[in-house]
């Protein structure tokens, strides 16, 4: 945190869920003295697992061997059990909000997300209610959704005026995707996370970008630009085509290496890519590289 702090991020996102519950509290001890200067989003619906004392050991160890193969897909499926999903009540909702600000170390929150929301969690008028006291009160300044593309293009399109922020997957092989960040009519808040989205994608990403450095059909420019396929590249295009040209505000990825995080911070402080070549590049994408099966 102190690393991305010092490259200037000074979005933080978290929720009661993280970290076995414990990840607002760590995000709190930090920002002191910080709190005014930064923007912090935290997330209702996912009551946190209590963590045991052999977690408390083995998490250390675990986030040292997250770059094996199969090991971060196996340590959330593990973090899933016992997990409670879906909790969207108005008592919930205060008791999270309570429990959170206590934490966070904070008397209000920037963005309060509704974590994995399904459609029908935006026509609860009870909750939509309580969600617009508490913005009323000062205690949370915008509310929104986390959930899957599919549902923030539904919110966009048909939902309540109290939902003014959207987190989603920034899949740019996904058109739903695409249309969220080309079409947000009603000047929504939108934060993209998951980036990279897996080795599946990242691959597709590398192939696609490749295909285009030997197409005469790309402008000799940017063809120059995107030859030698060198990780750096591939991420300044990615975090470009999020960022630039879009609706998306803000884009958040999860890092648990320094290095990795200094060289995501440089992808968006010194882009190669011109707006032009984003937007060319962001195109091809969806014309040629059909979307990928869900989950995937």
């Amino acid at each position: 945190m102190s690393i991305a702090w010092d490259h200037g991020i000074t979005l933080f996102d978290t929720a009661r869920s993280y970290g076995y519950g414990e990840a607002e509290a760590v995000l709190g001890e930090f920002l002191r003295g910080k709190r005014e200067r930064v923007i912090v989003s935290t997330k209702l619906g996912i009551v946190p697992r209590r963590q045991s004392a052999l977690t408390r050991i083995a998490v250390p160890a675990a986030r040292a061997a997250m770059h094996l193969p199969g090991v971060r897909s196996f340590i959330r499926r593990r973090s899933n059990r016992g997990v409670a999903f879906g909790q969207f009540t108005v008592a919930g909702l205060r008791d999270s909000l309570e429990a959170s600000l206590q934490q966070l170390r904070t008397d209000y929150v920037d963005i309060l997300f509704l974590h994995e929301a399904t459609a029908s969690v935006m026509y609860q008028q009870d909750l939509m209610a309580e969600l617009e006291a508490l913005v009323r009160a000062g205690k949370v300044l915008r509310a929104g959704l986390y959930a899957s593309a599919e549902v923030i293009a539904a919110c966009i399109a048909d939902g309540p005026a109290m939902l003014s922020a959207m987190q989603f997957g920034a899949d740019l092989f996904d058109p739903v995707v695409a249309g969220i960040m080309e079409q947000n009519r009603r000047g929504m808040l939108l934060i993209a996370n998951h980036p990279f989205g897996g080795e599946p994608r990242v691959a597709r990403l590398e192939a696609a970008l490749a295909a285009m450095s030997a197409d005469a059909k790309v402008p000799a420019d940017l063809r120059e630009k995107l030859r030698g396929g060198e990780w750096q590249m591939v991420i300044e295009a990615l975090f470009g085509m999020i960022l630039t040209g879009a609706n998306t505000h803000a884009l958040v990825f999860s890092m648990m290496r320094p290095d990795h995080l200094r060289a995501n911070a440089r992808a968006i402080e010194n882009n190669r890519f011109s707006g032009e070549d984003l937007a060319l590049i962001r195109q091809r994408l969806l014309l040629h590289w059909p979307s990928m099966a869900p989950n995937t």
